[in-house]
């Protein structure tokens, strides 16, 4: 596995919550978040870093992990 780095489209509240509503793939492929699940303070093992997890539902029901470290997002791959 490795780490792929990706756009995000996010919410802001004035509270300092981060949500992010999509993410941005190949050729600007749009792909909607239907739902955090869960966000915790974790590293990524592949990664090393430390930093937000977010645990996704994407279309289909597909779960995926999605990280926020030094203000930068990326997933785990294949």
């Amino acid at each position: 596995m490795s780490i792929r780095y990706v756009d995000v489209i996010c919410q802001f509240s004035k509270e300092g919550i981060i949500k992010p509503l999509c993410l941005i793939w190949d050729q600007n492929q749009k792909i909607p978040i239907t739902k955090v699940t869960e966000v915790c303070p974790r590293s990524s093992l592949q990664a090393g870093y430390t930093g937000l997890r977010y645990t996704c539902v994407f279309e289909a029901n597909r779960i995926r992990h999605l990280f926020y470290d030094r203000g930068r997002w990326y997933v785990e791959t294949r």
